[in-house]
């Protein structure tokens, strides 16, 4: 039972390693200004969320989300009652269309502050399989010069990540010679996969992207065609030699069961933020399973606050083949100061889920 008292936020501000940085087709990611969602009950209990907002990928920004959260959240919120976290999310988008981040956010925090309360941690509360202990990363690297590529997946192989994520767009043949230099660094051990975060339009245009990159065995592309037409993101699938993943096209459940319908992609690409909370997040696994489909968690580069959500999610549903496909769990890495307390730190390429109450952080005060 959880009796709101109050709902509050924090703008906070991060900064990101520039030799780390997100560059890609969608856009630029050099710094994060984030939303931290505070829920108090009343008894005192508190429970945390963060709102991980870009204007450029979600249209949401933390001010804004501030704003909307100050005039149209807390009147509606404040005072009421739930038995459950997951009762939340209707009421939620009664209130407002879209903005998934902030609801993700608050969704996240009544998770976590229900669960404290119940001394558990989340994931204990919603597994639906044993709990792995550690979930292995993936990283992602940005639409660097050939230099700065190779630079950038040495760092991340240093770290113990086997898995690398190319963001692509660059110009004539800089994206085969940024992996062709990568591959004869580290040679054929890591894994490879492309993020192309909409780039195309024309699904012929996107599969001959594509092919072309079939001399560096690429496990996995992700997102190829522009996010609101996933009509073309089947038609690329039909065609595709290695499974599709489908990021930016797939937000909501209704976005799901149009790709279901379409038989848009092999994979599916989900988060606590993008997804409007956990309450959703779970629910869309559950749908994914039942179509037979894999999912892999996403990451907008959250800090370790919903970073630990999003463990959260990976390691409870059997959805998500963490070992075969790792989630976007290396956030940390990216930010040159801590964010949480107690901090969660890389090692040999994984993260540990945390096993704490709740989600088993706080918002770092540093």
């Amino acid at each position: 039972m959880i009796q709101i008292r109050s709902l509050s936020a924090h703008l906070r501000d991060f900064r990101i390693h520039p030799q780390i940085r997100i560059v890609s087709s969608a856009g630029s990611h050099v710094y994060s200004r984030f939303l931290h969602v505070v829920v108090e009950d009343n008894d005192g209990c508190r429970g945390w969320g963060e709102a991980a907002t870009t204007l450029q990928w979600s249209g949401e920004n933390a001010e804004m989300a501030q704003l909307l959260l100050e005039r149209i959240f807390v009147p509606a919120l404040r005072g009421i009652t739930l038995s459950h976290p997951s009762e939340a999310a209707p009421l939620m988008d009664r209130l407002t269309q879209g903005h998934p981040f902030l609801k993700g956010a608050v969704d996240c925090a009544l998770w976590d502050l229900f669960a404290r309360k119940s001394d558990r941690s989340v994931a204990s509360l919603v597994r639906t399989r044993s709990l792995p202990t550690r979930l292995p990363s993936r990283a992602s690297i940005g639409m660097f010069p050939v230099r700065e590529t190779a630079a950038a997946a040495r760092f991340f192989w240093e770290a113990g990540i086997r898995t690398l994520k190319f963001k692509t767009g660059l110009p004539g043949t800089l994206d085969q010679e940024r992996l062709k230099t990568v591959r004869e660094e580290l040679g054929n051990e890591p894994v490879f996969t492309v993020d192309y975060n909409g780039r195309f339009r024309c699904p012929k245009e996107a599969l001959l992207s594509i092919l072309s990159w079939e001399k560096f065995s690429i496990a996995l592309v992700e997102q190829p065609t522009h996010r609101d037409g996933l009509h073309l993101l089947a038609e690329v699938r039909k065609h595709c030699p290695v499974p599709v993943i489908a990021d930016e096209s797939i937000f909501t459940p209704d976005d799901l069961e149009e790709a279901l319908s379409l038989e848009a992609c092999d994979v599916v690409c989900l988060y606590p933020g993008k997804n409007a909370g956990l309450t959703t997040s779970l629910a869309m696994a559950d749908r994914c399973a039942e179509a037979g489909l894999s999912c892999v968690a996403g990451s907008n580069l959250e800090t370790n606050v919903g970073l630990a959500a999003t463990l959260t999610m990976a390691a409870a549903h059997p959805a998500f083949p963490v070992a075969e496909i790792p989630g976007d769990f290396a956030s940390g890495l990216y930010y040159e100061q801590h964010t949480s307390r107690p901090d969660l730190f890389l090692e040999n390429g994984s993260m540990p889920l945390p096993n704490s109450p709740g989600f088993g952080v706080e918002p770092s005060l540093g």
